[in-house]
C-alpha cells in the first residue's frame, strides 16, 4: 500500500511540473512574472494594469433603475398584481399594504376583501343576513362602496367574533368573589399563557415560559423554574407578557402577539426587598408582587412566582401590545349614591400548592382616620371581638426548581377583592406578604406571639395581625384593617363620600 500512496504522489507532482511548463503556451503568465509585477506594484505609487478595482455585485432591480426601466414590480400591469394578491389570506394582504403606496391602493381593493369576507363568513355558525352576503359577491354592489369598506368589514368580523364569545362568558359573575365565575375556563380556552423576559445589562433578551399555574377563586399564581437562568446580578429589568398558545403549533405559524402586563427593574439600588430564606434559597421581593428566588452563594436565579388578580386579566394578556399595556377605560355606569352604603371584602391567603385561608366579610361601613379625616377605613376582623377572630393554617411558601424542594417559612400570596354596593371592584391587589414578628402590640386574651402582615400601595393598606398559639399549632386572625385615601373613593364614585 504504501508503494501504491509513493507512485500515486509522484504522478501527481509530474503533472503539475507539466502543466506550470504548458501555462505559457496558453498566454498565461509565468510564476516569476507575477512576482516581479507584485514588487513593481508595491515600489511604486502609479497604478499598474494588474490593480483593479475590486468587483461589486449590484443587485438587479438596481441595474434596471440604472438604465431606466425601474423596478420589476413597478413595470408589472396593476391587474397582475391584483392576481397575485388574490391568492393571500386577509393576513398577507393587510401586511402587504404598507410596502409602497401602490401596493397600499391596489391591496385596498374591493374586490379583493369582498371575496375574503365571504370565504370568512361561510366558516361561522352564526352569519349576517343574505342581502349582505349577496353584495359580498355581487360585483355591481362591491364597487359601489368606498374604497377599503369590505376590508374594515372582515377586520371587524375576524377580531370581533372571539371577543364577543369570551366577553360574553366573563359577564357571568361569581356572587362570592365578584370576579367572572368563568375567568378559569377562558384561559384554558384560549391557551393564554404567561412569559417573562429578562433583559440584562448590555440590552441582551432571554425569554422563558411558565412552568406551573395554580388557580384561586380571583386569582393564578404563575412560577416559572426550568431554564438556563442568568446570575441575579447582571439583569437590569423583567417584562411579563400574555400570549395565545396555540394547543398544537404548526411549523409556519407566524410570531404569537405579546401583551405587556408588568415591567420592573431589577438594579440592586433601590429595588430590591429580602422576603425571606431556607437552608437552599434566598427570596427577594420586587413590586407589584414579583418575588425572585436565588440559589445562596452564586446569586443565580432558581425560580420566579408572580401572583394576578383576576380583575381584567384576559384584557391585560391579550388586549394589549409588547411595549405598551392595557389600560382599561373608566367605569362610568357607578351610582355616586352608593359611596356611603355597604362595602364587601374577599381575601385569600395561599401560595402555588394550596388555600390557608379564604373569607369573605359582608357589609362593611368607611369610617374617617384622623388625620385631616382624608383617609376612610373598613375594619373586617376587630381585635375587641373575639367572636370574629378565627383560626389560620401554617402560612409558608414551597417551591420547586431542578429537582429539589423547600419551604420559605411566614410567607405566602395575598388577593384581595373589595367591592362596593353594586358589587363593582373598588380595589383589586395580589401580591406576596411577610410576616413581621413584633412585640405585643394589642391586648389580648391569647397568650403567644403576636406577628403582622403589611401591604401598602398607592391605592390604599391592608393590615392584619395574627397570634401564633404553641398549643395548636395555628395562627388566629385577630385583626384585619383597610384604609384608602378619601379621593379614591371620590373618584371611584365621581362625588363626595
Amino acid at each position: 500500500m504504501a508503494t501504491g500512496l509513493v507512485e500515486f504522489l509522484l504522478s501527481l507532482r509530474r503533472g503539475l511540473v507539466k502543466g506550470e511548463q504548458n501555462s505559457p503556451a496558453r498566454g498565461g503568465p509565468r510564476v516569476g512574472e507575477f512576482a516581479r509585477a507584485r514588487r513593481r506594484r508595491d515600489d511604486t505609487s502609479t497604478p499598474t494594469p494588474l490593480q483593479r478595482e475590486p468587483c461589486k455585485t449590484r443587485p438587479a432591480f438596481e441595474l434596471c433603475a440604472k438604465g431606466g426601466h425601474g423596478n420589476y414590480m413597478e413595470r408589472l400591469p396593476s391587474e397582475i398584481i391584483l392576481k397575485i394578491f388574490s391568492f393571500l389570506d386577509a393576513s398577507s394582504l393587510f401586511n402587504i399594504s404598507f410596502v409602497n403606496k401602490r401596493f397600499h391602493d391596489l391591496a385596498n381593493s374591493n374586490a379583493l376583501w369582498s371575496v375574503l369576507y365571504a370565504s370568512e363568513i361561510e366558516k361561522k355558525m352564526w352569519r349576517p343576513p343574505v342581502s349582505m352576503i349577496k353584495e359580498a359577491v355581487s360585483s355591481t354592489v362591491v364597487e359601489e362602496k368606498p374604497a377599503g369598506y369590505w376590508k374594515k368589514l372582515l377586520l371587524r368580523e375576524m377580531a370581533g367574533y372571539k371577543d364577543t364569545m369570551w366577553k360574553t362568558e366573563l359577564k357571568h359573575m361569581n356572587p362570592h368573589t365578584g370576579m367572572p365565575a368563568l375567568t378559569e375556563h377562558v384561559l384554558r380556552r384560549l391557551d393564554i399563557q404567561w412569559e417573562i423576559t429578562l433583559t440584562n445589562r448590555h440590552g441582551r433578551e432571554s425569554v422563558y415560559k411558565q412552568t406551573h399555574t395554580f388557580f384561586e377563586d380571583s386569582s393564578v399564581t404563575v412560577c416559572w423554574s426550568q431554564g438556563a437562568w442568568p446570575h441575579m446580578c447582571t439583569l437590569n429589568s423583567l417584562q411579563l407578557h400574555g400570549i395565545m398558545c396555540p394547543a398544537s403549533p404548526a411549523p409556519g405559524d407566524k410570531p404569537r402577539w405579546r401583551s405587556l402586563i408588568r415591567k420592573t427593574a431589577l438594579q440592586r439600588t433601590g429595588h430590591w426587598l429580602f422576603f425571606g430564606a431556607d437552608r437552599l434559597v434566598k427570596v427577594l421581593q420586587f413590586d407589584k408582587g414579583i418575588i425572585i428566588g436565588l440559589w445562596r452563594g452564586n446569586w443565580k436565579i432558581a425560580f420566579i412566582m408572580v401572583n394576578l388578580h383576576f380583575h381584567k386579566l384576559i384584557e391585560r394578556s391579550l388586549l394589549g401590545s409588547r411595549y405598551c399595556p392595557y389600560i382599561p377605560a373608566d367605569d362610568n355606569e357607578v351610582d355616586p349614591d352608593c359611596s356611603r352604603h355597604g362595602y364587601t371584602l374577599h381575601i385569600v391567603l395561599h401560595n402555588p400548592v394550596r388555600q390557608i385561608m379564604c373569607q369573605r366579610f359582608s357589609p362593611l361601613y368607611t369610617r374617617r382616620v384622623m388625620p385631616q379625616r382624608e383617609l376612610v377605613q373598613l375594619i373586617a376582623i376587630d381585635f375587641a371581638n373575639v367572636s370574629e377572630h378565627m383560626p389560620v393554617a401554617k402560612i409558608s411558601l414551597p417551591w420547586q426548581a431542578e429537582g429539589l424542594k423547600g419551604e420559605v417559612e411566614r410567607c405566602c400570596m395575598m388577593t384581595l377583592t373589595v367591592l362596593d354596593e353594586a358589587q363593582r371592584p373598588f380595589w383589586c391587589v395580589s401580591s406576596t406578604v411577610k410576616m413581621y414578628s413584633r412585640q405585643r402590640v394589642l391586648d389580648l386574651e391569647y397568650e403567644g406571639e403576636q406577628f403582622i402582615v403589611l401591604h401598602e400601595d398607592a391605592e390604599g393598606k391592608v393590615k392584619m395581625t395574627f397570634v401564633w398559639m404553641e398549643e395548636v399549632q395555628h395562627y388566629f386572625l385577630v385583626q384585619l384593617v383597610t384604609v384608602f385615601p378619601s379621593a379614591k373613593v371620590k373618584r371611584h364614585f365621581s362625588g363626595e363620600c
